[in-house]
């Protein structure tokens, strides 16, 4: 029966008031569930909304890493080191904010995520610890996370994992050689980012990052140039 369903006139009649009353009480119960935004497709998609939870809080935690590891990087000389953290914490915003907007068409209500404690280590110690960060991203946590949501084949929660892991592989052999290099050499290693050094854009559509705006569409998302936003380097 819809909650809207008419009882007969003879039935209402015949009802006592403790009967009428569960009745009543069933009704308004029914219809606040249809009426809850997303209630019925939240309960159908379980794995989804708790992968994308967990990713939305992971993006931003990194994040408030990376926009603290970059004022540490400016302070200390490394305006290259300083604008790549800049540039890779906006990359980073952008795909929390995909998950975010995933989990509102699901019907979850966004509360505000607190910021993290970051502890801060020296610049060559945080691009380390970055550049794990990085590859342990592209080679487990997104995969992972794609794993578990692909059986409830919600597309727009797929499509937001596959541009965050897809903006992140655009770097992986420039992080690979970061993480390889500066344990022993961090110093020839941030003059080489110094000197290498371009522009950075962000399409804020996938959170790709480019030296130079593609003159097709974008090599993530496939959407119009347009969608990029340059990152101005630090002060």
């Amino acid at each position: 029966m819809s909650p809207r369903a008419e009882i007969d006139p003879g039935q209402r009649r015949s009802m006592t008031p403790r009967r009428r009353h569960c009745l009543q009480a069933l009704v308004a119960i029914a219809c606040a569930g249809l009426a809850r935004p997303g209630g019925v497709r939240a309960a159908a998609y379980p794995l989804t909304i708790a992968a994308m939870k967990a990713a939305r809080e992971n993006e931003t935690n990194v994040y408030y890493h990376y926009s603290e590891f970059a004022k540490r990087a400016r302070d200390e000389g490394y305006r290259g080191i300083a604008y790549l953290f800049l540039a890779f914490a906006a990359s980073e915003q952008v795909h929390a904010s995909n998950f975010g907007r995933v989990l509102t068409r699901l019907g979850e209500e966004l509360v505000p995520l607190p910021k993290p404690a970051v502890n801060l280590a020296s610049t060559r110690d945080n691009l380390i610890l970055a550049a794990n960060g990085e590859m342990a991203s592209i080679d487990g946590f997104y995969p992972g996370l794609l794993a578990k949501i692909s059986g409830e084949k919600h597309a727009d929660a797929i499509d937001a994992v596959q541009f965050a892991w897809a903006s992140e592989k655009q770097h992986r052999d420039k992080i690979k050689q970061i993480q390889r290099w500066t344990p022993s050499f961090f110093e020839t290693v941030a003059r080489t980012i110094d000197d290498k050094t371009d522009r950075y854009f962000i399409c804020q559509l996938c959170g790709s990052t480019v030296n130079k705006v593609p003159e097709g569409a974008c090599p993530v998302c496939k959407n119009p140039p347009a969608q990029y936003r340059l990152i101005e380097p630090t002060a």
